[in-house]
């Protein structure tokens, strides 16, 4: 048939649905029972046979592309038929047959053929291959159903009930592995690829979403990653290609000479209490605050240094925090239910709409501002998903009117 350019096969389907399930080709191999070469060069094939990647490094291990994605599910909806077919036989003949491991595509249709047409050399005429061939495959089917598939009359061979279920199968499983238009990988409608964005705690988070949100409704066959993660972390991810940027609080500039900074919007570090705290009955002071007890970003981030730089500049030993959380909703839900003072960094907007439980403490903070933006790769080729996702970050900005980042300085080597 004029699809089978475009069919993938029944090992292909299965070895794409291992490593979409494990996460990697060498975790593929060890559920597969084969080596990590085969498990390569049979998803090279099948990338080969369509026309597009299926697999790609990111920060899990081996992620699906956006095509991907589409033939997996087409993959492991084949898989499960075989399984069940594999069900329904051991309920016809009280043993499950090893179907899943290695049927192949010439062995259905020497069976369909065989079914249809009464003998193996018909059948061999129709398939345009030589008798033997067919004899061949009907004894590996066999051997692993392990129940005969034809009864000899004088008529020719009659089909039993096990080879009519593979028949079957056969029939179910072409028009989801077959495909005469490379299974509409082409994309259809707005961006298609990947854009994985390293989320640093604290700051920049709520945009992110919103914008995942906006690309995710004008882009069906974009994939859309949020990592959340250590600075270090996460910069290394980047440098390694695993995720396209990173979301945060800037450090002006990056350590990493590798990375370069844009800058979006800007942030206050401000210090916040639940509403009934007593600090928050007058005015207060780096120095009244010494015995608090605080919950502070991680040793290393710009939150933390600027939190001990204050305490060390009045004088004063940086009190040790009492709690450390990476993500800022659930800082200010601790903040809300203990006595404890946090310091979080808030756009100018957020400042004056803080949630019902919580209230900025009157002290001065001197040098609070920092830029918030995304960090990404040296010399990285502008591409279309990255682009559209910082613009839209940018319209965010000017909707929620938060105070923009000022330009930075082109950056040697950008």
């Amino acid at each position: 048939m004029a699809q089978d350019a475009f069919r993938i096969s029944l090992k292909q389907a299965r070895t794409i649905e291992a490593v979409a399930n494990a996460r990697g080709f060498e975790q593929a191999a060890r559920l597969l029972n084969t080596s990590q070469p085969v498990v390569s060069r049979t998803i090279a094939s099948a990338e080969e046979l369509l026309g597009v990647s299926l697999f790609q490094r990111g920060w899990g291990g081996t992620e699906p592309t956006s095509f991907g994605e589409t033939v997996i599910q087409r993959c492991k909806a084949a898989t499960k038929l075989i399984r069940d077919a594999e069900r329904d036989m051991e309920a016809l003949v009280g043993e499950r047959p090893n179907l899943s491991a290695f049927l192949r595509w010439h062995h259905l249709a020497a069976i369909a053929a065989v079914a249809r047409w009464g003998s193996a050399s018909e059948a061999s005429k129709r398939l345009g291959i030589t008798q033997p061939a067919v004899s061949r495959a009907i004894a590996a089917a066999t051997e692993y159903v392990r129940r005969p598939l034809f009864t000899r009359h004088r008529s020719g061979l009659a089909a039993t009930d096990t080879a009519h279920r593979l028949v079957s199968l056969r029939d179910q499983l072409e028009p989801i592995l077959c495909s005469g238009d490379r299974f509409q990988l082409d994309a259809k409608r707005g961006l298609a690829g990947r854009l994985a964005v390293g989320l640093l705690p604290f700051s920049g988070q709520e945009l992110v979403a919103r914008a995942f949100g906006a690309l995710t409704g004008l882009n069906p066959e974009l994939r859309l990653i949020a990592v959340p993660g250590s600075y270090n972390m996460l910069a290394q991810a980047l440098q390694r290609g695993e995720i396209d940027c990173m979301m945060g609080v800037l450090r002006k500039p990056s350590p990493f000479p590798e990375l370069r900074e844009v800058p979006l919007y800007r942030e206050r570090f401000t210090f916040v209490a639940r509403h009934d705290h007593p600090r928050l009955a007058a005015t207060q002071t780096i120095a009244s605050l010494k015995d608090e007890n605080w919950i502070v970003a991680p040793h290393g981030t710009p939150v933390r240094r600027y939190f001990e730089r204050l305490f060390q500049e009045a004088g004063a030993t940086p009190p040790a925090q009492t709690c450390e959380i990476l993500s800022f909703g659930s800082a200010e839900k601790v903040i809300m239910n203990s006595n404890a003072i946090g310091v979080l960094s808030y756009s100018s907007h957020h400042i004056e709409n803080l949630p019902p439980g919580l209230r900025r403490i009157d002290v001065e903070l001197p040098d609070a501002e920092m830029d918030v933006g995304l960090t990404m790769r040296l010399g990285y080729t502008s591409n279309a998903i990255l682009d559209t996702f910082e613009e839209m970050l940018r319209a965010l900005v000017r909707e929620i009117g938060v105070e923009p980042a000022q330009p930075e300085p082109a950056q040697s080597g950008a």
